[in-house]
């Protein structure tokens, strides 16, 4: 139907606002994350996982490229670590490459209360020595483990016995549990996979390593002195170091942790 000489056209309307999922399912959402919540369980501040924010469309694809290349082989340090598609890879991840680390990205680890990881990584071997079981950690901690392990812990034993080492035997990893296995107690930092724990090492030429209570003095050997130098150099790049003589809790291991402190804790 016509209209009539002087009738007036209506405007096109406004159209309405988009909500958030349609404005995601046209790649027009902003990706601002969440701020991160937190929630007191048995006296501790407990950092739970972020809200995932809303990915554009156009992203999708390059994450489905990435998820098919979760194993990283060792590269060796200095190298410039890059995504698939030639992107720099910053932060954790490139740390973890350019120190030689062979590890596994996880999805996030998901337990009941406050335990979990949301940035979890399995690491199993670091610049030639194997982490023997691997260990789950946060990819922050893991990071941190790999640098010591690579940068301490390798030349400590090799220029202390001679011999480099094989096997970096872990003790634990991530497990939700109240500290020191005590039911009821607070969470450990290993329940948020902030910790691991070292019992010992083993050698290329055979020989072991254990983490035990040894007599001071000049005649204490070099398991003694090796002992005490990992000792002292773990404190600073962990925030919390534990071993024998602490308690009768960590006499056959070190308790390492990246629990965030004003001042590192290490008896």
């Amino acid at each position: 139907m016509t209209a009539g000489a002087g009738a007036k056209t209506p405007l096109p309307q406004p159209r309405p606002a988009l909500s958030v999922p349609q404005a995601a399912a046209r790649g027009q959402a902003e990706d601002i994350p969440a701020e991160k919540p937190f929630r007191e369980t048995a006296g501790e501040i407990a950092i739970l996982p972020r809200r995932k924010p809303v990915v554009p469309a156009s992203e999708l694809a390059r994450g489905a490229t990435e998820a098919g290349n979760n194993r990283v082989a060792s590269v060796s340090p200095g190298v410039d670590s890059r995504a698939p598609d030639g992107e720099a890879v910053t932060g954790c991840i490139a740390a973890l490459r350019q120190l030689g680390a062979v590890f596994e990205r996880l999805p996030p680890v998901e337990a009941p209360g406050a335990c979990g990881i949301e940035d979890a990584v399995s690491v199993s071997a670091v610049g030639g020595m194997a982490l023997v079981p691997e260990a789950v950690l946060s990819c922050d901690t893991a990071a941190v483990a790999a640098r010591f392990a690579a940068q301490v812990v390798a030349p400590l034993a090799s220029s202390t016995f001679g011999s480099d080492v094989a096997q970096i035997r872990v003790a634990a990893s991530y497990h939700c549990r109240g500290r020191n296995r005590i039911a009821g107690a607070r969470l450990s930092e290993h329940s948020f996979g902030r910790a691991v724990d070292i019992r010992g090492l083993i050698l290329k030429d055979g020989r072991e390593f254990a983490v035990a209570p040894r007599q001071t003095g000049s005649d204490a050997g070099e398991a003694m002195r090796l002992q005490k130098a990992l000792r002292a150099a773990a404190c600073g790049p962990f925030t919390t170091v534990l071993g024998p003589g602490s308690d009768a809790y960590h006499d056959d291991h070190f308790h390492l942790d990246t629990k965030p402190r004003r001042s590192p804790y290490c008896r």
